[in-house]
C-alpha cells in the first residue's frame, strides 16, 4: 500500500545520543582553539528575538542554492527540561519535550511556518534541527554535523554553537532600534565577524559580499590584500582575494622563503598602498587564499599588530601575514638599519600572534565524537 504523500511530507526523522556520529568531519580550530573548525559553515546568530535571523539565512541560501547543495541547520540550546519556560508563561514545549541530552530532527516539510521549514523552502537541500542541553553542546554538535554530507556548505542559525564550533563565517543580526542584547549573544560577541543590522525589510549587508570560495564562506571586508610576486599572479588567487577584500594590489617584490629583508620590503609596500588599517600579505604561488583561514585571522586580531597564519605541514605553502598600519614606521626603520645588518623578524617590531593550523585531524582521531 502506497504511503499518503501528505503524511510523508510531514515525517520528521530523529537521532540522538544513541545514534552514531562517526560520519562527522572533525578538525581543530586554528591556534590550538579547543573548538571544532568548520570553514564551510556560515553561522547566523541574533542579539534578540524577532531580529530577522531566519530571513537573512533564507536569503543567503536562496542566493547560492542554485549553484551548490546547502544544508540548513538550526540549534536550540535548552535551558530547562522541567516543564517551565525561561521566557515565562506556559512555553512552547520545545524544552520540556527533550527526553535526552540532545536530539537532531530532520525537517521534511517545506510548507509550515517553522524556521526549519522556511530554510528548506528557501532552497536548502536538507534541513536539521538540534535541540541540546548546554552541558551536551559539544556532543550534540558532533551529532548534528554528522548529518551534513561531505563537501556541502551549511548555514546554521545559532549563537551558542559557536562555543564549541568555530564556523568559517559568523554573522550576528540585530534590529536598528535594539538597545539590549540577550546573554547568549553577549557571551559570543567577540567571536562575531560582522554585526548585520536589520530595518525590518532589509539588511545592511549586500548578499554579494558573502561568497562561497572552494566551499568556504567568505566575507568581503573593508581591508587590503597585497600579492607579493615577481611575475603576474594567477587569476584564481586574485579572484579569491577580490571576493574577500575591497582593495587588492600586486607588489613586484620577490620573496624567498626565510628571507626577512624581502618580507619587510613587501610589508612596507603593502602598508603604503593600503587605504585601510589592516592588510593581508600573500606570497606568490598560492592558487587561492582559504576564506576560513582569513576569517580566523581577523577574529584574532584584537590586541596584536600582526598575525602570521602558518600551516603545520612540511609541504605547507608560505604563511599568510595580516598586519596593521601601525607597524609601517617600525618596518621602514628596520629596512634602513638592514642596509648594514640582517633585517629583523616581524616579532621584534611589534606584538605578533602566531596562528598555526592544520587541514584535518590525524587519521582515525575521533576523540571529539
Amino acid at each position: 500500500m502506497d504511503a499518503d504523500p501528505a503524511r510523508v511530507a510531514e515525517r520528521r526523522e530523529q537521532s540522538g545520543p544513541a545514534a552514531s556520529c562517526a560520519g562527522a568531519w572533525l578538525q581543530w580550530a586554528p591556534g590550538g582553539d579547543a573548538r571544532l573548525f568548520r570553514p564551510e559553515m556560515l553561522m547566523i546568530g541574533a542579539t534578540g528575538r524577532n531580529t530577522g535571523k531566519t530571513e537573512l539565512a533564507c536569503r543567503v541560501i536562496r542566493h547560492h542554492a542554485a549553484r551548490i547543495p546547502i544544508a540548513a541547520l538550526k540549534v536550540t540550546a535548552v535551558v530547562r527540561t522541567d516543564g517551565s519556560c525561561p521566557r515565562g508563561g506556559a512555553g512552547c514545549g520545545v524544552c520540556s519535550s527533550l527526553a535526552e541530552s540532545w536530539c537532531v530532527t530532520r525537517e521534511l516539510d517545506a510548507d509550515s511556518d517553522k524556521d526549519t521549514s522556511k530554510l528548506l523552502a528557501s532552497g536548502a537541500r536538507e534541513a536539521y534541527w538540534l535541540r541540546v542541553t548546554h552541558e551536551a553542546l559539544g556532543e550534540g554538535a558532533a551529532g548534528l554535523l554528522a548529518h551534513v554530507p561531505p563537501g556541502w556548505p551549511s548555514v546554521c542559525e545559532s549563537n551558542s554553537l559557536s562555543r564549541v564550533v568555530e564556523p568559517g563565517l559568523f554573522l550576528q543580526v540585530r534590529t536598528a532600534s535594539e538597545r539590549t542584547i540577550k546573554p547568549s549573544a553577549r557571551a559570543v560577541a567577540d567571536l562575531v565577524d560582522r554585526v548585520v543590522v536589520s530595518d525590518g525589510s532589509g539588511f545592511d549587508l549586500p548578499l554579494d559580499r558573502v561568497a562561497l570560495l572552494d566551499g568556504q564562506w567568505a566575507l568581503q571586508r573593508e581591508a587590503c590584500a597585497v600579492v607579493m610576486a615577481d611575475t603576474p599572479p594567477g587569476p584564481s588567487v586574485l579572484a579569491s582575494l577580490r571576493a574577500q577584500f575591497t582593495q587588492v594590489e600586486v607588489a613586484c617584490v620577490p620573496v624567498r622563503a626565510g628571507e626577512n629583508g624581502g618580507l619587510m620590503r613587501a610589508l612596507a609596500i603593502a602598508l603604503t598602498r593600503s587605504v585601510h588599517d589592516w592588510c593581508l600579505v600573500v606570497r606568490a604561488g598560492a592558487s587561492s587564499v582559504p576564506a576560513g583561514t582569513v576569517n580566523a585571522m581577523f577574529r584574532r586580531r584584537a590586541g596584536v599588530e600582526a598575525i602570521v597564519a602558518r600551516e603545520a605541514s612540511p609541504c605547507a605553502p608560505e604563511p599568510l601575514v595580516l598586519v596593521h598600519r601601525n607597524l609601517l614606521p617600525r618596518i621602514a626603520g628596520a629596512l634602513l638599519e638592514g642596509t648594514a645588518s640582517p633585517a629583523p623578524s616581524l616579532s621584534t617590531l611589534g606584538k605578533v600572534r602566531e596562528l598555526p593550523f592544520s587541514r584535518q585531524l590525524p587519521a582515525g582521531d575521533s576523540t571529539r565524537c
